[in-house]
């Protein structure tokens, strides 16, 4: 499946963000479920996750940045970064980033809807 020129839309409230998404057994597999619907919980005013089913592992990483879409091996959740920290997390699976407007997550605070599809 060719990854390239495909970018994720995440819709929540009046926003729209836009994503970039890499190139890995865990995106290919997650896209195919595309367009899905969560209500994704707050977690340290720094992410926004939802638990989903196993998805394909390749490998892992410990770090995150400010706008990462994420999948965490050991809850198996799916997570927003709308804020970064030094706090390395082990198990995680980089999915896409956004490209703009990160930002616009804290203006939704608490738990939110959001409908993540490809374009």
């Amino acid at each position: 499946m060719n990854l390239e020129n495909q970018y994720l839309i995440l819709s929540f409230g009046d926003e729209k963000l836009k994503a970039s998404l890499e190139n890995n057994a865990t995106v290919r597999e997650f896209i195919q479920y595309l367009p899905v619907t969560f209500t994704m919980n707050d977690l340290f005013n720094r992410e926004k996750f939802v638990e989903v089913n196993d998805l394909e592992v390749e490998r892992t990483i410990s770090s995150y940045g400010k706008g990462d879409i994420s999948y965490w091996t050991p809850g198996r959740a799916l997570v927003i970064y709308y804020k970064d920290d030094d706090e390395p997390i082990h198990g995680l699976v980089k999915l896409g980033e956004i490209l703009d407007g990160t930002e616009r997550l804290e203006n939704y605070p608490g738990n939110i809807e959001i409908t993540i599809d490809i374009e």
